[in-house]
């Protein structure tokens, strides 16, 4: 059997801006501790003979709840970059065992994937070249894969700290110790993912922060707290009863603000799961004294 060269990837989405190599050696995605980029995340193309993955950004998916998640399209190269123009392909989602799976149906050069879950994904591609009456003659024996990884939605888990101080209190009360609320945990689920992937946990991945208050009949209008850290300590000194709330964002992937289901949000809730709250009372001025009801 002919032995073709390598079929080269590209996809629909712009794949093709390769930013690094890391070492790979045919094993299953192994993600990084800490995740700030695609390379802590093992995605891109890797060749049957090679020892490296090409890092692909595009490799990267969010996941949009609407739609049960991200589409894509795979194109296989139409050659095998040394004069053999391949008639069909054979497509299969790879499994963390090294099962190859069979995509029925998809011989040709695109595989168009969608609602694909969120964690790792493998697919490989095969070449075949067809005599002139159509019989499958030659099929490649090395192949390529690529490397896919969906992002998951984050559920924030938060904390407050009073420091003994109180809920409510006067607006020129400073404490020594202020109230400080935290982000405590986050966390990824990949339960609908059956490839067997070892999947990074959500507190592996480096993520921006947001904090926001929001005044009592003023949810239109939350308040940017300017904290871009995991805690905020609680510094409003204007009268009125606050709630508050973070967002989280990764930033393993650019996000250009059309997204609205990748930020996602902790609500500050107190010990009995109800919105944390605290209320803020002006500070009187002083009163006026006049006189009345005289007798000399």
């Amino acid at each position: 059997m002919k032995t073709f060269n390598k079929i080269l990837f590209t996809t629909l989405l712009g794949i093709g801006l390769l930013t690094s190599f890391q070492s790979y050696a045919q094993t299953a995605p192994n993600p990084q501790a800490s995740i700030s980029t695609p390379t802590h995340l093992d995605v891109g193309t890797i060749n049957s003979d090679a020892t490296t993955v090409t890092v692909i950004n595009d490799a990267v998916l969010f996941y949009n709840p609407a739609t049960s998640g991200p589409s894509i399209t795979l194109t296989a190269s139409l050659d095998d970059g040394n004069g053999n123009v391949f008639n069909s392909y054979q497509w299969y989602l790879v499994l963390q065992n090294g099962t190859e799976n069979i995509v029925s149906g998809q011989t040709t050069a695109n595989l168009s994937l969608a609602q694909l879950a969120p964690g790792y994904h493998k697919y490989r591609v095969y070449g075949l070249v067809n005599n002139e009456g159509g019989t499958v003659i030659c099929q490649s024996e090395e192949y390529q894969d690529i490397i896919l990884f969906v992002l998951s939605p984050l559920d924030i888990t938060t904390t407050v700290t009073l420091n003994d101080n109180p809920q409510e209190y006067c607006a020129n009360n400073v404490f020594d110790t202020p109230t400080n609320l935290s982000v405590t945990n986050i966390t990824a689920d990949y339960s609908a993912n059956t490839n067997g992937y070892s999947n990074p946990l959500g507190s592996n991945f480096e993520v921006s922060y947001n904090w926001y208050a929001v005044l009592e009949g003023g949810t239109a209008n939350p308040i940017n707290l300017g904290t871009a850290v995991n805690n905020y300590n609680i510094s409003i000194t204007d009268p009125g009863t606050y709630t508050f709330y973070v967002e989280v964002k990764y930033v393993v992937k650019t996000d250009d603000g059309t997204r609205s289901y990748i930020t996602y949000v902790g609500n500050i809730k107190d010990s009995t799961g109800d919105p944390f709250e605290i209320t803020i009372t002006a500070v009187p001025g002083a009163p006026t004294i006049s006189i009345g009801n005289i007798t000399n």
